[in-house]
């Protein structure tokens, strides 16, 4: 619509072998302000071992248009694309993914009580947390995890999570918060492990 800011990964998977390097456009970035879009092949990036997405423009036209270079110098470095703090924990925890079970134990990471790169707060983290905020929490930050492996994403398959994460904090209560939002027809405590998703025709 053009009426939304975003950030889309688009991975062409017949590009993409195991143990073979992998091919120039396997995987395209495209990021998406009101009046501009920008995309290119990040492919590089992606060989030398990850692509991290975290809520930040990567491209430095949507960062500067969007207004981040100012917000940055008023608000610090934690606003960069660099050096954000999920920035910063993608690249130390990034090496320890071996395996599907390791993917979900990363996307699912909030431990701010003791990651100094969260810098006390449970909404810098990979999964951030935003009812745990304290004065003034809110019912927002990251509500699900979806993870693949290159077999699963041939197959259509993933693993997805619903809620916030209850991996090193509690699980998500909704009458443990006084929030305004209606979640009719949701359950109250959102403590779900991950579930096998994939097409049934």
């Amino acid at each position: 619509s053009g009426t939304y800011n975003n950030q889309y990964m688009v991975l062409d998977l017949k590009r993409i072998q195991l143990n073979k390097t992998i091919e120039d456009n396997a995987l395209w970035v495209v990021e998406q302000i009101p009046s501009l879009v920008a995309s290119g092949d990040q492919t590089p990036i992606l060989r030398a071992g990850y692509w991290p997405s975290y809520n930040i423009p990567f491209y430095e036209l949507v960062y500067n248009m969007s207004g981040y270079p100012a917000f940055a110098k008023k608000h610090g470095q934690k606003f960069s694309y660099q050096l954000a703090p999920r920035a910063k924990i993608f690249r130390r925890d990034q090496s320890k993914v071996q395996d599907l079970s390791s993917m979900k134990h990363l996307m699912l990471s909030n431990d701010y009580q003791h990651d100094p790169y969260s810098q006390g707060s449970p909404w810098n983290a990979i999964c951030a947390r935003g009812d745990l905020i304290e004065p003034k929490p809110k019912p927002k930050g990251c509500y699900d995890a979806k993870v693949s492996d290159l077999s699963m994403a041939l197959a259509l398959t993933s693993h997805a999570l619903s809620g916030p994460t209850h991996q090193e904090q509690k699980p998500f209560r909704w009458s443990d918060n006084n929030f305004k939002s209606k979640h009719f027809g949701q359950p109250d405590l959102f403590n779900f492990d991950f579930v096998v998703m994939k097409p049934n025709l």
